[in-house]
């Protein structure tokens, strides 16, 4: 009996096992099949496609003769618009071939589309999460000396690029079944969860951002294993809120928290989002503000790059682009500054208002200089930000504020978290109604004690358990990594040992030689990731002679987070970022540079103000907070690994005998269950690990 000719609708445009596909006699009804399957292809480029399937198919049926698994042709990577060539599944590896007929050469935009295509079956799609995964882009008559001769093999089973010919593909395919391959032979019942397994990426801010502004909503597009189902109860328990204030008439604050890294910020883009990109939903328009200015920066400076690439006509130049960029995500200062332009009381437009990172707002000395610096009338005198932020509704018959709390990372002078927004709600705004999950009391890093009583036993108080995203979405490899922090500046050091053995393929490491950090962090960046080094902006030791952890500023910070090379990339490793540039972004890969400002010593963590390289000062309690702060926040940055880096005596001047410090930090980390970095190596990116012996 002939093999039957097969497909997936919307997944594949052929599909069937190996030994079906090797049966078949005619390989014209394989290409007159994919013909009726093919949507795109223009009529005046058929004949050029047919030809192309018909020599791939001819490849394959060759090669394959005498092996088991699936073939698809042309499979669709739902959502993001591309189509692999052929998937070839067997003995429980994934390979992605991307066919170039008669090409002799490899050039970049095919190398970028073959890689593509490896990192989205291995990141976004949980089938192949302990999957090996293989690119190979096949330009079909290139000669040998062009081709690769090995690959790397990074920790999460994603082999780099492949670049071959026909037989060099043979023999790639070859020797990584013999060195990686299994005894696995899928079922047909298998083989269709594995074509069915649902889109599942794990983005950045930055591209979920991007995919907001471009009128695409994030909902299950950027939701992530287990905390999509988080996040989507938070959502909707936020949009019942608003719809409850507009037709109630009724203003409501809701806190929206978590742990680091669950997706505060993503909330508040998709809601923004929403309000801005679909106008049947019965939802009221709502503002996106932070006073993150680095946020804002990138994310402005993004979505705007994209905007006059994808629209040149609309957006002539990209500063243009950027302005149009800003009425969708707005920088709190600039909102605060409208607010006192005038001395006449100004009603706002919105009726809701999404503030990013509101544990940052300002006590009332800190607003009372900004307010001096711009000339403010004084009747603005005596108010904390909160206070400034909720009067600005006293004119508005109904209003919302969607408070996003990042807790335990409020970093700056006059920033005290949560407890300023709990204090104007109790003494001076009466007239606001209160939602918030009593999980925002449990965190150790916000001392919320003074409050909590009164606030859970006030009338105007509604707890909601939705408004508390409880699963890091960051670091999918690492979901428990805020757990591990926490029990680690908690000086907890058994706990956070135990929380860290959990971590599945996530490194955390530490080295005292910079040059070893450096190299490990390069070696285990993949295409399409993004390292880089972090410090503290209280840092002063690290690197002063060879001003290797140089802070970057803020009018670089852009290009620090955005540019794939070049000085002012992140991934240069020439700048550092701080807290203060970090905060609400992260990168794949961190290099951690730890500086005398938070040590151990005695059993204990001390936090000290760093003024020169040679001069501390002692803290008050404020300050140390913010450096213990801002710890937890460069603690959390990194999506799939962290080197921690530490100096030691010799690498600097030591005239007050400082070293002992840094060695006691370090043997405390040590203590935490953090790993030397040789002690990791065998865990991460395998350099040649197919290596073609001719």
């Amino acid at each position: 009996m002939e093999p039957r000719l097969r497909k997936t609708p919307g997944r594949t445009y052929y599909e069937s096992t190996i030994e079906d596909f090797a049966l078949i006699k005619n390989p014209d009804d394989i290409v007159e099949f994919l013909v009726e399957s093919d949507e795109y292809t223009e009529p005046h480029q058929l004949h050029l496609q047919k030809n192309a399937w018909s020599n791939q198919i001819k490849i394959l049926k060759k090669y394959l003769q005498d092996k088991k698994g699936y073939i698809i042709f042309e499979y669709v990577l739902s959502r993001v618009n591309m189509r692999i060539d052929v998937v070839l599944l067997m003995d429980d590896i994934v390979y992605s071939l991307e066919f170039k007929n008669n090409e002799v050469t490899f050039n970049d935009d095919d190398i970028n589309q073959a890689d593509g295509y490896g990192y989205a079956l291995k990141n976004f799609y949980e089938v192949n999460r302990n999957k090996y995964v293989v690119p190979i882009l096949i330009a079909t008559k290139a000669p040998d000396s062009i081709c690769s001769n090995g690959a790397d093999l990074g920790i999460d089973k994603l082999f780099s690029l492949f670049k071959a010919n026909t037989n060099k593909m043979e023999q790639y395919i070859d020797l990584i079944r013999s060195k990686y391959g299994s005894d696995v032979i899928y079922t047909e019942e298998e083989f269709e969860e594995w074509v069915n397994s649902p889109f599942k990426p794990n983005p950045t801010i930055i591209q979920s951002a991007r995919s907001i502004y471009m009128n695409n909503q994030v909902d299950a597009f950027f939701k992530f294993d287990s905390g999509q189902e988080n996040l989507d109860v938070t959502e909707a328990t936020v949009e019942s809120i608003l719809i409850e204030a507009k037709q109630n008439k009724k203003k409501i604050i809701c806190f929206v928290s978590g742990v680091p890294g669950a997706g505060k910020t993503l909330v508040g883009l998709d809601l923004a989002g929403k309000t801005r990109n679909d106008k049947a939903n019965d939802l009221p328009d709502a503002v996106f503000f932070s006073g993150n200015g680095p946020l804002i920066n990138v994310l402005t400076e993004a979505l705007g790059r994209d905007a006059f690439k994808n629209n040149p006509v609309k957006f002539p130049n990209k500063n243009r682009a950027v302005t149009d960029v800003k009425t969708f995500i707005q920088d709190l200062h600039a909102f605060k500054q409208d607010i006192i332009a005038t001395k006449k009381k100004k009603v706002i437009e919105e009726n809701v208002l999404i503030f990013d990172e509101a544990q940052r707002v300002w006590d009332e000395a800190q607003l009372e200089k900004w307010l001096t610096k711009k000339g403010a009338d004084k009747k603005y005198f005596g108010l904390s930000e909160a206070d400034l932020l909720l009067d600005v509704f006293k004119e508005k018959d109904w209003g919302v504020i969607v408070a996003l709390i990042g807790l335990g990372q409020d970093i700056h002078t006059g920033e005290n978290g949560l407890g300023l927004w709990f204090k104007s709600l109790l003494s001076k705004h009466n007239e606001w109604d209160i939602r918030l999950s009593k999980n925002i009391f449990n965190q150790k890093a916000d001392v919320l004690d003074a409050y909590k009583n009164e606030i859970l036993n006030c009338p105007r108080v509604k707890e909601c358990d939705g408004l508390y995203l409880k699963t890091c979405i960051r670091t999918p490899r690492a979901s428990k990594l805020s757990e591990f922090v926490e029990a680690l500046l908690n000086n907890e050091p058994e706990k956070a040992k135990i929380s860290l053995e959990n971590f599945d393929n996530f490194p955390i490491c530490i080295t005292r030689d910079l040059h070893h950090a450096e190299q490990f962090i390069l070696e285990n960046t993949l295409r399409r990731e993004r390292c880089g080094k972090l410090c503290s902006s209280n840092s002063k030791t690290l690197g002063r002679d060879s001003h290797s952890f140089d802070n970057i500023d803020n009018w670089h910070f852009a290009n620090w987070m955005l540019d794939e090379s070049g000085r002012d990339s992140s991934n240069s490793l020439v700048f550092a970022a701080s807290e203060f540039n970090i905060q609400g972004l992260e990168i794949d890969w961190s290099l951690l540079g730890w500086d005398m400002d938070m040590y151990y010593s005695n059993g204990a963590w001390n936090q000290q103000k760093m003024l020169t390289p040679k001069r501390f000062v002692v803290s008050d309690e404020i300050v140390k907070k913010h450096i213990l702060n801002s710890y937890r926040v460069l603690l959390t940055r990194a999506r799939k690994g962290m080197i921690i880096y530490i100096p030691k005596a010799g690498d600097y001047e030591d005239k007050y005998n400082t070293a002992k410090y840094y060695d006691s930090t370090y043997d405390y980390l040590k203590s935490c269950g953090i790993k030397d970095i040789d002690e990791v190596r065998k865990y991460t990116r395998i350099s040649n690990a197919i290596q073609l012996p001719f």
